[in-house]
């Protein structure tokens, strides 16, 4: 069921139980009002007559004549005043009238709200012994239907009201909820265009502020996976350099050193088979070109992928990678801070953590001016905290380059942290989290 059908099936529904109270709240005061009225009415009408006898009660004759004048009088509102010889002829006489008088009233109001708010009959009655010695009767009968039809009116004007109020709202609503409505359509329609892939999609402002709030965080969330999207191309594109430039490194690698060593080795072998040949000499020249090519793809092999990461551990590989660095770079003191609890680290971590050391080592050489620097690789809980901290130059970054971001990438990929702190003229400070797991 869409929001729309249940929105107007719950407002439907409130105003249908809004019309039932209002019904029953109406009903009740008409009735109320109705009892009201005509019990005031025959009080009314009951003292007047009582006043009226006993201002005519000297001679027998002021009562006959104050009789006839009341005989002769036309019914008032809500009563019917008449002189009869029987009361039960008064009271059948009346009946039928104010039955009559209903069957006439209900052709203009209806039959179940005269039914509803009806009171019952009120009949007072005087016996007056005139001058033959007679009795007559005075009788008091009421008639609400008088204002029976003035409640209907008003009810129904309360009644037409409440409907227009509640139309009037249903409208409101709705018009309120084609906007939200619409709004929503639209930001449905980003979001499948950030599904897709297209994070140039920009939503539009929208007049609810809720709405405008949820277009800026989802145009800002377009614009994040934009940014990280073309990061990422960028540094797959330079992961493909980096690829290739270490094909072409390692292919001229094979050509210069091991391609001439053994053109070399070859053509002492060949020399060695002339007679006359000092073949000690040949030979101790073949072990220094065997040397040196051991040298060589000892460098090779290591630049690929340091084997001494399985058979010696992350802390002998960490060292000899400082010791190369320090032979490199004489005037930069290295200062290592390893913790052996991470011996038992897995493999796939050891292998980010020595990258990504050797990577800062790199960066350091290479830009930062520093006479020293600190490494730290410690245990600390369940995560591998790694800090390489120099006291170069330090820079203010723009735009970092390829090889934080890397740096960067082999962190959260693993669900770690990467944190870069520089200070103009006083240093670099980068720290790296990582889940500690062990080898199986």
């Amino acid at each position: 069921m869409s929001i729309r059908a249940l929105i107007n099936m719950r407002i439907i529904a409130s105003v249908l139980l809004i019309l039932i109270f209002s019904a029953i709240i109406a009903v009740w005061q008409a009735r109320s009002s109705v009892e009201r009225e005509v019990n005031s009415s025959i009080n009314l009408a009951v003292q007047m007559i009582e006043f009226g006898l006993n201002q005519s009660s000297s001679t027998s004759e002021e009562k006959d004549a104050w009789l006839d004048k009341i005989a002769t009088m036309q019914p008032v509102r809500h009563l019917n005043i008449s002189v009869k010889k029987s009361v039960n002829q008064v009271k059948n006489t009346h009946a039928t009238k104010l039955n009559d008088d209903l069957k006439d009233e209900k052709k203009s109001t209806p039959h179940w709200f005269v039914k509803s708010v009806m009171v019952d009959f009120f009949i007072h009655h005087y016996d007056i012994k005139i001058a033959d010695g007679s009795i007559k009767a005075i009788v008091i009968t009421a008639n609400p239907m008088d204002e029976i039809n003035e409640a209907w009116q008003e009810t129904k004007s309360f009644f037409c009201s409440i409907v227009l109020m509640l139309f009037i709202m249903f409208l409101t609503v709705n018009l309120v909820f084609n906007a939200m409505l619409d709004s929503v359509k639209a930001i449905l329609t980003g979001l499948k265009q950030v599904e897709k892939g297209h994070f140039d999609h920009v939503l539009p402002h929208f007049k609810i502020s809720e709405f405008d709030a949820i277009a800026l965080e989802i145009n800002g969330m377009s614009s994040a996976l934009k940014t990280a999207q073309e990061k990422n191309q960028a540094l797959a594109r330079h992961s493909m350099q980096i690829q290739e430039a270490e094909r072409q490194n390692l292919s001229r690698e094979l050509h210069d050193e091991m391609g001439q060593s053994l053109t070399a080795i070859k053509a002492m072998a060949i020399t060695c088979q002339q007679p006359k040949t000092n073949v000690k000499v040949v030979t101790s020249s073949i072990v220094d070109i065997c040397n040196h090519l051991s040298v060589v793809v000892r460098s090779m092999m290591r630049t690929l992928h340091p084997l001494s990461l399985s058979e010696l551990g992350l802390g002998a590989t960490l060292s000899e990678l400082v010791r190369e660095w320090q032979r490199r770079s004489s005037e930069v003191q290295f200062d290592l801070d390893y913790d052996q609890a991470l011996e038992h680290l897995s493999h796939d971590i050891t292998i980010h953590v020595y990258r990504i050391v050797q990577e800062c080592l790199t960066n350091v050489v290479r830009h930062a001016n520093a006479t020293k620097v600190v490494i730290l690789v410690v245990k600390r809980g369940d995560k591998v905290m790694i800090t390489v901290s120099d006291n170069g130059q330090g820079k203010q970054l723009n735009t970092p380059g390829f090889g934080l971001l890397g740096m960067r990438e082999r962190a959260e990929n693993l669900g770690g942290t990467f944190t870069f702190e520089s200070v103009l003229n006083t240093g670099v400070n980068v720290v790296v989290e990582l889940p500690y797991w062990e080898e199986k």
